[in-house]
């Protein structure tokens, strides 16, 4: 019983991290952290109000994934 709780449990939460991952992430016009992986380019946080405030937002230490700062004044065809 134990075993079947804990496969049911990891089943849902596989299926909301895809969900999560698959969501558009684009909020409205602004600065964006966007990311670059084998995956392709996904949002990974904003919108910020200005570059500056958009730049210290960046994850480090990733050498698989590149992320920048871009201003997106539409939602990218890619964010969907």
């Amino acid at each position: 019983m134990t075993l079947r709780m804990a496969t049911v449990a990891f089943v849902l939460a596989a299926a909301f991290a895809a969900t999560a991952v698959a969501a558009p992430h684009w909020r409205g016009a602004g600065w964006y952290v966007v990311a670059d992986s084998m995956v392709g380019q996904y949002v990974e946080s904003g919108p910020y109000a200005s570059k500056e405030a958009c730049e210290p937002q960046k994850p480090s230490g990733e050498d698989d994934v590149d992320y920048w700062c871009e201003y997106l004044s539409t939602q990218p065809s890619w964010d969907n």
